[in-house]
């Protein structure tokens, strides 16, 4: 028994009673509610597309005196990450040198930039200001506070009822 059942037990309802037009209403507002309903799932979908997009796909780290480009998803807990001035960051960590202003609007909200230094925390998706960070990774790709974002937003479309929907 869903929502399709009931449009189409009053629409042979109206037509038992001869009111084609109260039935055509019917199946238009109906039809109208799924492509409606199908948009907003779309709008969704693109949302979580924009979240996904905030990290980049790699990142400059230093391991072993060396500096290399990797991944996100394969840097490890303790890594070093350096981010550059203009750069998102990539992974949730703390930073152990320089110092710059971080837009972490797209992640808190927060409308202004917050000045991060030496044992402050910086989130995936922030995007570096002005100096070059040096970050030490606290939490691998998959478990960053966006990634968790992510997640929830896709458990909570995939667990919307049909009645919510």
């Amino acid at each position: 028994m869903n929502i399709n059942t009931l449009l189409i037990v009053a629409t042979i309802g109206a037509v038992g009673f001869d009111l084609w037009e109260e039935a055509a209403v019917l199946v238009f507002v109906y039809s109208l509610g799924n492509v409606l309903e199908a948009y907003a799932v779309n709008k969704a979908r693109g949302a979580i597309r924009a979240l996904m997009e905030l990290v980049p796909k790699e990142a400059l780290v230093r391991r072993d005196g060396n500096e290399i480009v990797l991944p996100t998803d394969e840097i490890g807990l303790g890594d070093v990450v350096i981010i550059r001035p203009g750069e998102k960051i990539p992974v949730d960590g703390r930073v152990i040198s320089g110092s710059s202003f971080v837009d972490q609007a797209p992640i808190t909200g927060e409308s202004i930039p917050v000045e991060k230094k030496p044992k402050d925390e910086v989130f995936a998706g922030a995007i570096n200001q002005r100096g070059s960070l040096e970050v030490e990774v606290t939490k691998k790709s998959s478990d960053t506070t966006l990634a968790r974002i992510i997640h929830s937003v896709e458990e909570a479309q995939a667990k919307k009822s049909s009645y919510q929907r």
